[in-house]
Order: structure tokens, then sequence, then C-alpha cells
């Protein structure tokens, strides 16, 4: 364990600080005031410090913290159980207060409804919802790499049809709206619905392999340039699969050890430092438009028990859906 005090020119220090895996807790003269798990401790403190200077809830932490606690870990599920017992333990006056994923979002579709595919930050609708995601840029990007892939709607404008119809940037979905003779039978919802769900539900349906293949054939005939603007396509398509697949795998997880036990893809009991601490299991009721879609607060320690077990291989990573 690790103290480093907390002084208002500390972001001259975050470089010097270690990275990896770290529980981290920020104490003041009340004692903790906030704690946290994250795989880069520097990275983490950096984002808590440019929030801080846009004002509210990070500024008065920031202020009054005047500490720093920190503990290295060899992996996510250490960082998290000394996460949990501690707030069992302490209960700090922010952990309720400071939500680190306020700014998470949920990518909806709906073939039925105009703009077709949008993001969101709450699941209270009718929509079909994925995620959540932890940048809405990540899923803006995600949504406008696919639709130029298979010409699906990604409407930016509340008019219709737009310019992306005009440049044949779009297959006209938005006509399945229209009145019935100006409507055609390419623009079908029953069509679209298939599309929509293949691009967006299936983590094995080929859209992946498609540009690698595209981007490798750039390569081999020399054309390097193109083949690198596949690059960063690639990479954001691949990490879209995984998280998708990690959201099919999210709340049927379970594992039963002296250590901890998970349940419905959360913590209900684990052990630190010879002490037995435990936690309420998940009851939430998901509607059948939820199937893919968590609880904001519960989708990152989900997630690192989700990449725990699947080291262990207790997850087979590459199940149909």
């Amino acid at each position: 364990m690790s103290m480093l005090v907390f002084a208002k020119h500390i972001k001259n220090q975050l470089d010097s600080l270690p990275k990896g895996w770290a529980y981290f807790a920020l104490h003041g003269k009340q004692g903790v005031l906030y704690s946290g798990y994250t795989a880069n401790l520097p990275l983490k403190l950096s984002v808590m410090l440019a929030k801080s200077e846009e004002g509210g809830l990070y500024a008065e932490l920031w202020t009054t913290a005047t500490e720093l606690e920190y503990n290295l870990h060899s992996d996510g599920m250490a960082a998290l159980i000394q996460y949990k017992a501690t707030i069992a333990e302490n209960l700090p006056i922010y952990q309720h207060r400071i939500l680190p994923w306020a700014n998470y979002a949920y990518l909806a579709f709906d073939a039925l409804r105009f703009p077709f595919v949008t993001v969101v930050e709450h699941t209270n609708d009718h929509w079909f919802y994925i995620g959540p995601f932890r940048s809405r840029f990540f899923l803006a990007d995600v949504i406008d790499t696919l639709s130029r892939i298979l010409k699906l709607p990604y409407c930016e404008t509340s008019a219709f049809p737009c310019e992306k119809f005009d440049r044949d940037a779009c297959r006209g979905w938005c006509l399945s709206l229209a009145p019935a003779e100006e409507s055609q039978s390419e623009h079908s919802i029953e069509k679209l619905e298939t599309l929509l769900k293949e691009a967006y539900l299936h983590p094995e349906n080929g859209i992946l392999e498609m540009v690698k293949k595209t981007r490798d054939e750039y390569f081999n005939e020399l054309e390097f340039s193109k083949a690198a603007l596949l690059d960063d396509e690639i990479k954001l398509l691949a990490t879209y699969r995984d998280w998708l697949m990690f959201l099919y795998t999210a709340k049927e997880l379970e594992f039963d050890s002296e250590e901890f036990t998970v349940k419905a893809g959360k913590l209900t009991h684990c052990q630190y430092q010879h002490r037995d601490y435990h936690f309420p299991t998940d009851r939430t009721e998901f509607r059948a438009n939820e199937a893919l879609a968590l609880n904001m607060d519960a989708v990152d320690e989900s997630r690192i028990i989700y990449d725990y077990l699947k080291k262990k291989g207790e997850i087979d990573a590459r199940r149909d859906h």
C-alpha cells in the first residue's frame, strides 16, 4: 500500500505513478472520501483532474482530498475485491455522488421508428438496447462504419430523405415511413429489421473479416495508404465484436470459490484480508428488448469478472449467437 500527498499540484506527479491494475482511494480529514479501481492509475486520475477543472463534484472532491492511497494488483479481479471490501467497510461520502459511468451510453435500434439507430442514456423506451458502452464517440464511429459498409440508416437530421440518400450512401430506408404510394419494396421494414439485427447483434456476422480481406488485398497490391485507412476500422469492429460477446455472457456469469462468488455477473461474496464480505444478488428484471443491456453501474464490475473467468478458461469466448 502506498500513500501520496494529494496537493493541488499533484498533476505534476501523475506521470510518475505506476501503471497497471490498482485500487485507489482519496483521503481527506474525514477519512476515505472516494475509492475506485482502474487498469491505468495515471490515466484515471488525469481524467478525474480534467473533470475537476470543470467544477462540480469532482472539483469539490479534488480540493477536499489530502492524500492518495493506492495498491497495485496482478489483475482486475484482485483490485475489484479490494474495492468492494473497502467500500463495505468505509462507505466513502462521495462514493454514491460521483458516478464514473455517468457518460456511458446505449446503442438502440428499431426498424419501426425514425431514426432507426441512435445513442441513448437509458433503456426506458421500447427500442432494442445494447450496452452500455463507455464512449458515445465509439458508438458513433461504430454506427457510421456499419452504415457505410451496409448502407444502413445513420440519420443525423430530423428531415428525410436526406443528402445521404441523394449521394447513394444510404438506401433510403426512411422512405418506408412515407405513404404507401411513395414506398418501394427495397425499403421494406422487414428487410431493414433483418439487416439491423445482423449488423448489430451477431458478433460473427463476417463484416470484420470482409474488411480485413479488403485491407489485405490493398496491402498485397502495394496500395499501403489504402490499407492503412482500414486499420482503424478493423480495430473498431474488433472492439465492438468483443464487447458484444461480453454482453451476451455477462448476465449468466456464475462462479464459486473460497476467494469469491459470482452470481448474475456480479460479486456476491469475497474474502479480503481474512474477512468475508457478502453483497446482494442483482435481481434486476430485464425486458426482452434489454436482453443485451446491463445496468450502467454494473457493467465495469461484470467486465472484470468476464475477463478473469475467460482467462481462466471458464468461458467459451466464441459462442454462437
